[in-house]
């Protein structure tokens, strides 16, 4: 049991709902649902139950729930006094989807309940052009994807560092036709509606190199700007799209691998001049450790 359990208790017993906590606490619904289960496994009774209007405390789950929000209180006024007098230091990091897919971000938010001394802003805006904020200023830092053609263009004032490599696949409903295939080609899209992002994103710019390269019309392109409605479209059956094998799993989607073979990577980045400053570099570390398959400087 720890001190983050508490908090998803509370927020959850607050909202009457998994999936409106986690978008508070910028969890994925089936992270925060397994934290729950763990506690509920260590306590030995339920917390919840389910009722038509939604999530409520069993007896023991609002004894629980009293506690909790006793304990965080307590907690709250700890940090206040220890802290007391310290400038913090402001964070703002951008977060793209592929944190989440990879199961990253309840580990990143644990590494800053472990620093109260950081005030982190997270950014998570569908289309939100990471390495251009970066150099702005409007981030100290992302965590996003970048077209491999791209990096060097960036190079020049922002160091990234590659944390995990994908491979691209074609994804689509569990029942569409490609779902059956063992991979699939730009080729074999092209009597499907593709489901991307807004015009210009990252998303946008990798889909026209891809297929500009063939010369290949849709037989539909329909946009958002929000991934969460792109993979519920595809999940449907509404459309496909071109994302990295961990959607599968995390969206409830089929990845087929994409030939030929292409690769997108999630990758840290900053500004140059800021990649010696402490809390930074700690943070970036700290990823390193984080994922298998990082790459070395």
């Amino acid at each position: 049991m720890n001190i983050q359990q508490l908090t998803y208790i509370v927020e959850i017993a607050n909202r009457k709902s998994i999936s409106r906590a986690a978008e508070y606490l910028f969890v994925s619904q089936p992270a925060l649902s397994q934290q729950i289960r763990n506690l509920e496994k260590e306590l030995g009774y339920r917390v919840f139950r389910r009722t038509s209007k939604g999530l409520e405390l069993t007896e023991k789950g609002n004894l629980f729930y009293e506690k909790a929000q006793e304990m965080l209180e307590d907690w709250n006024r700890f940090k206040e006094e220890v802290i007391s007098g310290t400038e913090h230091k402001k964070l703002k990091i951008g977060l793209g989807a592929r944190v989440y897919s990879n199961r990253l971000f309840p580990k990143i938010a644990g590494y800053f309940e472990r620093h109260p001394e950081l005030e982190v802003t997270f950014y998570t805006e569908a289309g939100l052009d990471a390495y251009a904020a970066i150099k702005d200023g409007s981030l100290d830092m992302a965590l996003d994807r970048m077209p491999e053609n791209e990096i060097g263009m960036e190079k020049c004032v922002c160091f990234a560092k590659e944390l995990i490599r994908e491979k691209q696949c074609i994804l689509t409903a569990p029942d569409h036709p490609l779902a059956q295939k063992k991979n699939a080609s730009i080729m074999d899209c092209r009597e499907y509606t593709m489901l991307t992002g807004l015009e210009h994103s990252v998303e946008d710019r990798l889909l026209r190199k891809t297929y500009g390269e063939q010369n290949i019309t849709w037989k539909r392109v329909i946009r958002s700007d929000s991934i969460d409605t792109v993979m519920k479209m595809v999940k449907s059956g509404s459309g496909i799209a071109i994302g990295p094998q961990s959607f599968a799993e995390y969206y409830g989607v089929t990845a087929v691998p994409l030939v030929p073979a292409r690769q997108d990577s999630l990758y840290f980045a900053c500004l140059k001049s800021k990649k010696k400053e402490p809390e930074i570099r700690e943070f970036q570390r700290y990823l390193t450790t984080l994922v298998s398959s990082a790459c070395p400087d």
